[in-house]
């Protein structure tokens, strides 16, 4: 059935579409290719070109400005050079444009497209094809200006050839000057310049005084006034550029037949990569199309599954602002489906846009329609569409359906036995037929109809048909492997709608057209009552279907947008909380900041308070001094602390994760608060005894993603970091020394922890403090011993012994 593909692509206005795609091509064989792309045969072909088109939406998508694809058309005249044929300065420089517009392309991909993808697998052979043309380009480049002339500079014996030719005409230019300035020609000249005639140097004189002068006359002005004289004085000096000029293109000549015979030696890989090109620029043109057309790939099948979602009409979606899309679903189930409803209502629409879609997707062109939909990949396609009357075969309107039907059958009854004999399964053939078997007695013509369809579902085909049978709605409605769908109309406007239903035939609604149309109210009566009775019952139960299912189709689509709306002010709402979040941390962490500097300024000042008291031996006030400033630590610990982040120590496990206030430290508890004083907690690798009066439990949720025993950073963690615990000495006590560990912190926040743990390490009388810091970097370590070398708390601090930590770990013994 191949034969009937033109026919096929002609009524279906394939041509149109492809001229459309051509508008978008930069050059003339990217427009030829536009116009004449190769269709695939089998699915693995048709996905691969889909995919090429894909990529190259995507990278015009991200904006990468393309190389220009306009290049000349070389085809004539590489074949022209082939057959020894003499190339020109710019026709050579045109083959260089075309080797320089490769390079570009093949750069462009080198930086932009993937390897190994489709639009990769694409430029692979610009590739190679550049490899072999990068010398030629070179070479005439070289040799060749932009603009089409052979350089001077082209070869060492032009630069000499041309000098020599230059210093003479410039010798001649000084002599000419000086005889339009002498006496002896001032009164024989008719102006003051000199001329040029056939190659030599030459003097307007007056054509009375030709006579005063000897030399050669070359022209004469058309009012015959003047003649263009070349004194004799000037004869030797004219020979003498005469040949120079010989000379120069002699030698320009001779430098052309070598760049020909370059181009001609390489005429196959210019001639493919201007055919590569020609390729790459068509798949541009089609990635254009899919973007103006607002199309979108679909997945494809060759078990005759045609599920399109919101389709339109491809040269509808050009010619106007709005079309109307529509649900087209034909599974490997239905083997006929049948389009009734209203003239003019978009019945043969639907059927043009099938075949055109079946059309594109072989050429690797997307359609406009839903992403999400599929179409089948018919390799055939029959089309019957519009009127095929043949008067010079004496053929009426219905003679000539019924032979295109006969042949139709005749060739899918050969196509099934070839299939048979190969043993395939899959439908590939595409039928569409427009009105078939009309022009004829109505009943009659229904009958056929409905024998040719039962007849063609036999065969495996996608048959697609529109009708004003009543029959062939009844036979689709009631028949396994057929399937109805009908276009709209407007009972109140009586206009189209241009909405395709599924599942439901059609009420032509022919009176009501013609009564919108003007027919007399009197006609339209008197017919409607010599319809049958049965016949006029079965239209009104298809309206009240049709309206029936453009409510649902209507309440659907308000509840998709309903849900539309519903999931983006829930994105909306998420993104506002995510921000209410961050700026309440943001706020959380100042307030950190604030409250440590403050305490350890109070820290630094009981301190002092508490050496001079110390010093004059009144315990009691120190007592009463570290209870106040407790009370206050303790109001400071409610306003900034949330109640709801952290968990009661009575319900506090062995594994619970732990803050230990005042070291700013976590941990996992070993053993059950309950009923104690103390308990052991698991910090990094080691263990620590804490006072159960200053742990915090951490929340659930933040156990569970708390997975390092480091310290927390600032904006981690409780949001009171470093003083939330009673400033009793026997609850700050670790027995022999205090770990902190703040690996993982930056140095800032490293500086914070190790600053305040010594602020308590001091008034609590703590000897010894171990800094975990771990190895990474050393810039951590470094930040650390810089500020305990000028501590005052600091009598020493070392490295801790290898079995302790090594490197990682700093001892740091206290005044």
């Amino acid at each position: 059935m191949d034969d009937t593909l033109p026919n096929a692509a002609r009524v279906l206005e394939w041509p149109r579409l492809l001229a459309l795609l051509a508008e978008h091509a930069q050059s003339v064989q990217g427009e030829e290719k536009c116009r004449a792309p190769l269709l695939a045969v089998n699915l693995a072909e048709a996905r691969s070109r889909q995919q090429e088109t894909t990529d190259m939406v995507e990278l015009l998508d991200r904006g990468e400005p393309m190389p220009d694809l306009r290049f000349p058309d070389l085809r004539d005249i590489v074949k022209r050079a082939a057959k020894g044929g003499e190339l020109t300065a710019s026709e050579l420089w045109n083959c260089a444009v075309v080797i320089a517009v490769l390079e570009a392309v093949v750069g462009y991909a080198a930086r932009h497209v993937m390897p190994g993808s489709a639009l990769g697998r694409v430029v692979e052979p610009l590739r190679a094809v550049m490899r072999k043309v990068h010398p030629i380009r070179l070479a005439i480049e070289g040799a060749i200006e932009p603009g089409g002339s052979v350089k001077e500079s082209a070869t060492p014996t032009l630069a000499r050839l041309a000098q020599h030719a230059h210093e003479l005409k410039q010798t001649m230019r000084e002599r000419l000057e000086c005889m339009l300035h002498s006496p002896t020609y001032r009164e024989v000249l008719q102006e003051l310049y000199f001329a040029q005639r056939e190659g030599r140097y030459v003097l307007p004189v007056k054509a009375e005084m030709r006579g005063r002068v000897s030399g050669i006359v070359h022209d004469v002005s058309v009012s015959g006034a003047t003649v263009f004289l070349e004194p004799h004085e000037l004869i030797e000096l004219n020979n003498a550029i005469k040949v120079a000029e010989l000379n120069v293109e002699r030698e320009v000549r001779r430098i052309l037949h070598e760049l020909t015979l370059l181009v001609v030696s390489h005429a196959d890989a210019i001639a493919q990569g201007a055919e590569r090109l020609a390729e790459w620029d068509c798949l541009h043109a089609k990635a254009e199309l899919s973007r103006r057309l607002q199309c979108h790939p679909v997945s494809l099948n060759e078990e005759g599954r045609v599920v399109l979602k919101q389709a339109r009409h491809p040269l509808l979606v050009v010619s106007r602002e709005q079309v109307v899309p529509n649900d087209i679903i034909a599974d490997e189930t239905v083997r006929v489906l049948v389009i009734s409803g209203p003239n003019t209502g978009g019945k043969t629409v639907a059927l043009k846009m099938i075949g055109l879609y079946s059309f594109m997707v072989r050429a690797g062109l997307h359609v406009p329609c839903a992403p999400e939909s599929e179409m089948a990949l018919f390799t055939r396609c029959y089309a019957d569409i519009g009127d095929a009357q043949d008067l010079s075969r004496d053929l009426s309107s219905f003679s000539a359906h019924i032979v295109q039907i006969v042949q139709l059958l005749s060739e899918a009854n050969r196509e099934e036995e070839g299939r048979g004999l190969q043993g395939m399964h899959t439908m590939q053939t595409l039928v569409l037929l427009d009105e078939p078997v009309t022009s004829t007695d109505p009943e009659e013509g229904a009958a056929l109809a409905e024998a040719v369809l039962c007849r063609l579902a036999t065969f495996a085909m996608k048959v697609v048909v529109t009708t004003h049978y009543r029959t062939l709605k009844e036979l689709a409605q009631t028949t396994p492997g057929f399937a109805n769908a009908s276009v709209g109309l407007d009972m109140e406007r009586l206009a189209p709608t241009y909405k395709l239903f599924m599942g439901i035939p059609g009420k032509s609604s022919a009176l009501e057209i013609a009564s919108r149309l003007g027919m007399d109210r009197d006609i339209i009566d008197d017919a409607r009552r010599r319809l049958h009775p049965d016949g006029h019952r079965l239209d009104r139960m298809m309206a009240d279907l049709q309206l029936q299912q453009q409510r649902l189709i209507e309440d659907l689509e308000r509840a998709r947008r309903a849900r539309e709306e519903a999931e983006q002010a829930a994105v909306e709402a998420r993104i506002l909380k995510a921000k209410l979040e961050r700026e309440e941390s943001a706020v959380r962490k100042m307030l950190r900041r604030k409250v440590d500097e403050q305490l350890r300024q109070a820290w630094a000042e009981v301190r002092a308070m508490v050496d001079a008291i110390k010093r004059e031996q009144r315990p009691r006030e120190v007592g009463e001094i570290k209870r106040r400033f407790n009370e206050v630590e303790e109001r400071v610990k409610q306003i900034v602390t949330p109640t709801d982040e952290s968990v009661p120590v009575e319900q506090l496990d062995v594994g619970d994760r732990v803050e230990i206030a005042g070291l700013g430290m976590r941990g996992s508890l070993l053993e059950r608060p309950a009923g104690k004083k103390r308990v052991r907690v698991k910090v990094g690798e080691g263990e620590i005894m804490a006072a159960v009066s200053n742990l915090i439990g951490l929340p659930r949720q933040a156990q569970a993603s708390d997975l390092s025993p480091t310290v927390q950073s600032s904006t981690q963690g409780s949001p009171f970091r470093t003083d939330r615990r009673s400033l009793e000495e026997e609850n700050w006590h670790v027995e022999a020394e205090t770990v902190i560990d703040v690996r993982g912190c930056r140095a800032d926040d490293a500086l914070d922890r190790v600053v305040s743990v010594l602020d308590r390490a001091m008034l609590n009388g703590v000897s010894t403090i171990r800094i975990v810091h771990g190895h990474g970097t050393g810039r951590l370590k470094a930040a650390l011993h810089d500020y305990l070398k000028g501590s005052p708390y600091v009598a020493e601090f070392h490295l801790a012994d290898r079995a302790a930590g090594g490197d990682g770990v700093t001892v740091v013994k206290l005044l």
